[in-house]
Formats: C-alpha cells, sequence, structure tokens
C-alpha cells in the first residue's frame, strides 16, 4: 500500500470524526451492559494462544517427540534451551523486517503476541493522522494571511500608552508572520525592518541549531531563557515530503513562543491576536467552525493543550469583539485578573515544562499562566515525567520508561526501578495515577496497555506469572507507547529540564568542607577543655552584672553636673559593652530622689550601685523583684553555645560537600542558609532579636613586635566587615553572590593602641593603607570610612 503511487482527492476539512462521540457507547452481549471498552480491549488482548499445527511435517523427519526436541532442530543452543526451560520464555538474535513475517511460515506451532497487533495497529494509525496532518498544513497558511489581515486595526479601539500598543502589536505581527514565511517564502512585509528579522528568524529555525533569544523577543529572563531552535527540527513521518517538513516547523514555531499573562507587552498582543479570530470577524460562519476546529483536532484523541490556545484568547471575558480598553486605567488588569482566576480554576498553569528556564519559586507551579497561538496537547506520560524529574525535588536528569508502566499498574516495574530517592518517586508516581483517567482516546489506549502488565487471569499459565513473563510484558507497553509518542511528535507536548536548580540557588557555601569539618573538631576539643577548666560552671548572668555596674560606677566618678553626666551617658552607649548595656538596664530599677543629672544624683546612684553589687554577689534580690529576670535575661549557656558552633559547622561541612558535588539542597538546607544568620548572632552574643541592632565592637588590633631603637610597635588588626561579592559557577551559569569579609590591617605605630583607639583612627582619615598584596580585589583598590548599613 504504501509503496503504491496515491492520488489524494482535496483535502476534507479537519472536523472532529463522528465515532469519536461514540466511541463509550453501551452495547448489550449476551444479556450484559458492555461499553466498548470492553469491545476495545479484546483486539488488544495481552496474549493470544493459537496452536496451529503445520499443515504437512517437514519431509523425511518425524515430528519432535520433546520442545526440546524441537529447540535443537530450530537450531537453538545448549545454553538457549537451559535458559528457555528456567524463564519459559527467549527473545532470540534472528529478525524480521516486519512482525508479520514471522507468522508468514512456521516449523513449530505460531505464538500470536500482544506484539504483533499493536504494532499492525500503529501502522494503521499514523497513516490516518498522517493524512489527517496534510489536510492541517493546506488550512494553516490562510488562517495565518487572516490574522495578519484583521491584526491591521485590532488597535483602533485601544487608547493610552501608545508605546506599549506599538511593541505588542509588533510581538503579534512577528510571530505570525514567521510562521507564515515557514509556510510560504514568497511571504514578505512592507517594512524592511520587520522582513530582516523575518529573513533571519526563519533561516535560525530552518537550520534547527542551537539556543538563542532573539533581541525582538525581549531580555532573557527566568521564565524564558532562550529558545532551543532544535526543537524545530521534522522528525517522525513529517520528513515525507516538504511541505510536511513546513508545516512542522511552523506549527512547532506557534507552540514554542509563550505570551505570558504576567507581562503586559505579551497578553496584550495575545489579545491582539484572539480578537483577529473572535465570531465577528468571519463572513461565513462555517469558516469560523472550520478555523476552531483546526486549533481542536485533536483534543478527542489525546486530550487537552497544555497551555491557552488562540481561541481561548478569542473568548469574550478577554479579547472580546471591540477590544476596547483604556490602558492608562486598570482595563488591561482587570482582563489580567480574569485570566488569573481562570488559571486557578484549571490549576495554576501549564503542568508541562518546554522551555529552557529556571524553575519556579513556587513547588506547586511549573510554569506561569500563558497562551501560545497553538497549543501543544498534554499527555499523562509528559506531565509524570515533569514531576519525576523535578530537579526542585529530584536529582535524577532523565526519567525511567518504568515510571510509566508503574502508574499503569505494573509491579515488576516496582520492583525494577532503581533510583537513590525511590520512596519519593514513587509516592510521586502514585500521585499521578489520576492523570491516566479520562475519555480521550490516548488514555483509552493506555488503559488497554494495563491489562498486560496487571496481575494474570487466575486460570492463566504459571509462566505469565513469573517476573520473565512480565518482564517481556513491560517491555510490550513500553515499545507500544513509544509508537504512539512516535506519531504525536509534533502535537504533543516535549519536556524541557528546567535549568539549574531554582531560578537562583538560596545560597552558596565556600566550597572548602575540609576546613568545616576540622573547625568542628575544634569546636569539640574547645568545649572539651572550657569544661575541664570550670568555666561553664560559672553564672554568667550574675559575673556580667557584676562587671558592668563596677564599670559604670568608674565612669560616673568625679561627675558633678548634667553636662558632664549625659557625656558619660554616651561614652556607655558608644563602648557597646554587653556588661554595661546590662548594667544601664540595671540602673532603670533605681529611683533617686535628687534632681535627674544633678551631682546628688550621680552620687546616689553611686552609692546603690555599690549596694547593688554586693547584694548580687550575696545573691539576694528580695528588695529588686524583677533584677534576677533582668539579669537571666542576658544569661547565656556557653557551653550550649560550643555545641550550637559544632551543629552549624558539621552543617556547613555537609551541605559544602552537596555543592561541590552539584547535589540539590533540600528544603533544611535551604532553610539553614536563609537563616544562617540569625543562627550565627545568636552564637555570638546576639541573642533573641538583639541580632538587629548590634553592638558596634568588631575593630580588633594588637600589636605583635616591639622596635626599641625605632621606638615603634608592629600592630595587625582587623576593621569592620565590609560586603563582598563573588561570582560562582553554578550549573553552567555565573551567579552573584554576596557575602563578607573582614579587612586585615598590618602596620606600624609609635604607641600601642586599644581596641578604641583603633576604631577611632579606623574612622577618621589618619587610617593605614590595606596590604598591597590584598588590593586588587579592593574597589578602587582601598577603603575608605566605611558607610554602615544599617537595613535590617
Amino acid at each position: 500500500m504504501r509503496k503504491q503511487e496515491r492520488h489524494h482527492p482535496k483535502p476534507p476539512r479537519p472536523l472532529i470524526p463522528s465515532f469519536l462521540d461514540n466511541m463509550f457507547d453501551e452495547r448489550i452481549v449476551k444479556g450484559k451492559t458492555m461499553t466498548s471498552r470492553h469491545i476495545f480491549l479484546p483486539m488488544l488482548v495481552a496474549t493470544l494462544f493459537v496452536g496451529v499445527l503445520a499443515a504437512r511435517g517437514e519431509e523425511g523427519r518425524s515430528p519432535a517427540k520433546t520442545w526440546q526436541d524441537a529447540a535443537h532442530r530450530s537450531g537453538l543452543s545448549a545454553e538457549s534451551i537451559s535458559s528457555l526451560a528456567k524463564n519459559r520464555i527467549l527473545i532470540t538474535n534472528d529478525a524480521y523486517k516486519q512482525i508479520f513475517s514471522a507468522y508468514l511460515s512456521s516449523n513449530n506451532p505460531l505464538f500470536i503476541t500482544s506484539d504483533s497487533l499493536l504494532n499492525a495497529y500503529h501502522v494503521l494509525y499514523e497513516e490516518s493522522v498522517l493524512r489527517l496532518e496534510e489536510a492541517l498544513s493546506v488550512q494553516l497558511p490562510p488562517i495565518l494571511r487572516l490574522i495578519l489581515k484583521n491584526i491591521e486595526d485590532t488597535d483602533r479601539r485601544l487608547s493610552g500608552k501608545p508605546a506599549l500598543v506599538s511593541a505588542a502589536k509588533r510581538r503579534a505581527v512577528l510571530v505570525t508572520g514567521v510562521a507564515l514565511k515557514l509556510m510560504d517564502d514568497s511571504f514578505g512585509f512592507k517594512d524592511d525592518a520587520l522582513n530582516q528579522i523575518l529573513t533571519q528568524e526563519s533561516r535560525r529555525i530552518v537550520q534547527a541549531e542551537g539556543f538563542r533569544m532573539p533581541a525582538w523577543l525581549g531580555k532573557p529572563d527566568a521564565s524564558f531563557e532562550a529558545l532551543d531552535y532544535s526543537r524545530y527540527k521534522p522528525r517522525g513521518f513529517y520528513t515525507r515530503s516538504e511541505r510536511l517538513k513546513q508545516y512542522f516547523r511552523a506549527v512547532s514555531w506557534l507552540q514554542s513562543i509563550p505570551f505570558r499573562v504576567k507581562h503586559d507587552e505579551e497578553f496584550l498582543a495575545v489579545l491582539m491576536l484572539g480578537n483577529c479570530v473572535t465570531y465577528y470577524k468571519w463572513d461565513d460562519p462555517a469558516e469560523k467552525r472550520d478555523t476552531e476546529s483546526f486549533f481542536r483536532t485533536y483534543r478527542s484523541f489525546i486530550g487537552a493543550g497544555d497551555d491557552w490556545d488562540l481561541m481561548t484568547a478569542a473568548q469574550g471575558s478577554l479579547a472580546d469583539f471591540r477590544l476596547g480598553m483604556d490602558l492608562n486605567g486598570d482595563d488591561l488588569q482587570k482582563r489580567r485578573a480574569r485570566a488569573m482566576k481562570m488559571a486557578q480554576r484549571q490549576g495554576k498553569g501549564p503542568q508541562i515544562n518546554d522551555q529552557i528556564r529556571f524553575a519556579p519559586e513556587d513547588p506547586q507551579q511549573v510554569a506561569e499562566p500563558n497562551f501560545r497561538i497553538i497549543s501543544a496537547y498534554r499527555t499523562p506520560s509528559a506531565v509524570l515525567f515533569q514531576r519525576t524529574t523535578d530537579i526542585r525535588r529530584f536529582n535524577r536528569p532523565y526519567p525511567d520508561g518504568l515510571e510509566l508502566t508503574i502508574s499503569l499498574g505494573s509491579a515488576f516495574a516496582r520492583k525494577m526501578l532503581e533510583d537513590s530517592q525511590k520512596a519519593d518517586l514513587l509516592q510521586t508516581i502514585d500521585a499521578c495515577k489520576a492523570l491516566f483517567q479520562g475519555s480521550s482516546l490516548y488514555l483509552a489506549y493506555l488503559d488497554a496497555l494495563s491489562t498486560l502488565v496487571d496481575a494474570p487471569e487466575h486460570d492463566a499459565p504459571a509462566f505469565m506469572k513469573t517476573e520473565a513473563w512480565q518482564a517481556k510484558s513491560c517491555n510490550t507497553v513500553l515499545a507500544a507507547w513509544a509508537q504512539l509518542r512516535h506519531t504525536w511528535v509534533l502535537q504533543a507536548k516535549q519536556n524541557t529540564s528546567f535549568r539549574g536548580k531554582a531560578m537562583v540557588p538560596a545560597g552558596l557555601i565556600e566550597p572548602e568542607p575540609e576546613f568545616f569539618g576540622k573547625m568542628a573538631q575544634l569546636a569539640e576539643a574547645t568545649q572539651r577543655l572550657l569544661k575541664r577548666a570550670g568555666v561553664f560552671d560559672q553564672d554568667y548572668g550574675r559575673v556580667t552584672a557584676i562587671a558592668g555596674l563596677e564599670r559604670l560606677g568608674i565612669i560616673l566618678e568625679g561627675v558633678k553636673d548634667q553636662s558632664a553626666f549625659r557625656e558619660r551617658l554616651s561614652a556607655i552607649r558608644q563602648e557597646g559593652s554587653m556588661a554595661l548595656d546590662l548594667a544601664d538596664t540595671l540602673m532603670s530599677l533605681n529611683r533617686p530622689q535628687a534632681q535627674w543629672g544633678s551631682e546628688a544624683f550621680v552620687r546616689e546612684q553611686r552609692q546603690w550601685i555599690k549596694t547593688l553589687i554586693a547584694d548580687i554577689k550575696k545573691g539576694q534580690s528580695d528588695r529588686l523583684p524583677r533584677l534576677m529576670e533582668i539579669i537571666q535575661f542576658y544569661e547565656f549557656d556557653l557551653e550550649d553555645l560550643w555545641g550550637r558552633f559544632e551543629k552549624v559547622s558539621r552543617r556547613l561541612e555537609a551541605i559544602s560537600h552537596k555543592q561541590l558535588r552539584a547535589v540539590d539542597l533540600n528544603q533544611s538546607d535551604v532553610a539553614f542558609i536563609k537563616g544562617y544568620g540569625k543562627t550565627i548572632g545568636g552564637i555570638m552574643l546576639h541573642g533573641g532579636n538583639s541580632y538587629l541592632d548590634p553592638t558596634d565592637d568588631a575593630p580588633r588590633v594588637v600589636d605583635v613586635y616591639a622596635d626599641p631603637d625605632d621606638d615603634a610597635y608592629l600592630h595587625v588588626g582587623i576593621a569592620r566587615p565590609r560586603k563582598m561579592f563573588v561570582l560562582y559557577p553554578w550549573r553552567g551559569k555565573t551567579v552573584l553572590c554576596e557575602g563578607a569579609i573582614l579587612p586585615y590591617y598590618e602596620f606600624v605605630n609609635t604607641s600601642r593602641l586599644t581596641d578604641e583607639s583603633w576604631k577611632t583612627r579606623l574612622d577618621s582619615e589618619k587610617r593605614p593603607s590595606i596590604p598591597k598584596w590584598v588590593s586588587p580585589i579592593v574597589s578602587r583598590g582601598r577603603l575608605s570610612e566605611p558607610s554602615l548599613k544599617e537595613d535590617y
């Protein structure tokens, strides 16, 4: 049939075949109500045993007495016979050009397999779809021309934001025009600039190589980074003629360009396109029905489209027949709200990603709601694979075909599936089983295949209950599914893995796991030594309170008036000492009788401090009920803090190992990274919410060498932490990261500096220079007066 020359009449309109409307009609058979499923399934019976004795035995040879004898006569080796004896099934290397050839002649009884019937089904099925696609290829160019004609006046009732209107119209015209150019090379625009884009884009599509984001489509972003031009390469039966190749490229192009609802230019563009095919644009109602049928031809075959198509955009609630909007007002936003409400009803948008993009932050979302001029169809296996390869949950680059057979009920496939995250993977697969229920022809086919992998009939031969036969059944199912997907290579939506992990990782760690491991060991050793020294037996809160009060008493010595008192209070605040902070809080418990700030007031305060220190040392707090409450607020369990430090180090070590091996972080890891600042702040004695208002005491300095001849001292020190950026290579992309570093200083001074004097010097023009060897990585080669960040 295929080799004969065929003459097709004028292609018919691609209306949905009427037999599909009645595909599941009920019939009465032997007094029982049966659906057509009961009639359809026997056609695809898993295994048909047909004992067909040869019309006559081989001339000159007596019939075989045993199966082993027949096996020998059939040329099987001893090893093959042994295997056959064990598994009851054996696949040899003997091959045929077509499956039916195996049944043309035989020296042994025939065994008709489900594979043979499935293969026959697919030959007929693909030939039928081929003819339907040939008819559709004739209809596409006139539809594209009609859109380009009607779009000329779609902006007539749009007011406001002329730049937006112009950009949206240009996008709509170019997307449509490129498709028409692919079908008709003679097509062109009057505008030379548009023609240049038309020529360049169509040439790239025909070349079908590489990744690129055309400038006229806008700047790449996380949800639309680039186009994979290899998707436009004709495949399957579309290579049989030049016209089918052109049709494949054009349809694939129209399926690939998103019009995202959240982007004003793209949303307005698809509303303009939808307006081009609203009902009032047609003089002949039959032409409108034919056009709508074009966009929805395969719904009964495959199911729903995964994206909204042009006919959805043409709905009255979105495009309407006038497309009248005030873009300076909220008219566009109202229509966007309608679209988003529709998306919520339908499950948050597409379920299959076919774009080069990063994963959305919402773990329940695959891609934001969007339109395509032609939508590819959603198949259950594509949705399944989308979920089982979601990089936000699984670390696996490709799905496994066994997932499909598991979804269809194969216990064997469930056992054979190998994956480091098998438990989670099986849970995800099980959650997808509802995808395989429905009324399309595609789902009916998969339902038929499921009978090959479910439990055998109770009276089936024993060998059909073995793993060997179950393996054969899985092979049959997946081979059939592969043929089905071959037929729908263009119309079924393809899967594309998300870029990287999420759009940008929550954070990255300096990749030094050995360092973090040794820091954990060091923390453990330090904690052990401190415990042995009795440090953790100290009453830290009381010790801190006494130290602060004593320091406060010294500060207040000699104060005789309000002015001096204010200066001393300012000094307390600037020192940023926790002990002084605690002492200052305790002072609020006192109510002196003298005038605030007077010499008598200060004298009374000093005396109160001495009494308070004595009470704290004796453990007496009866006179001040809130005394211990305040002290306990400043209490730190140092032993606990060391334990927390060790745990943080271990966690950094573990995450660093994951990072080096590009293993996806789990939610706990991400939460740890996001909360690292607060965690480490608590360890650095800024517990509670005090990390929001940290003390300004980071600078440290120490003299490490003295030169008596020169009467000078070599100092080393650190300044306040400085922000640092890092460009980190992450899964083929460069990620800008932000952190902090403590600048190092090394300088000679004629006197020994304290931390306070060092801090004062850093904040002046007398600050020393940073070492030369570090200047190349410092902005402008030097550190100036710091601009303190307080936007917490």
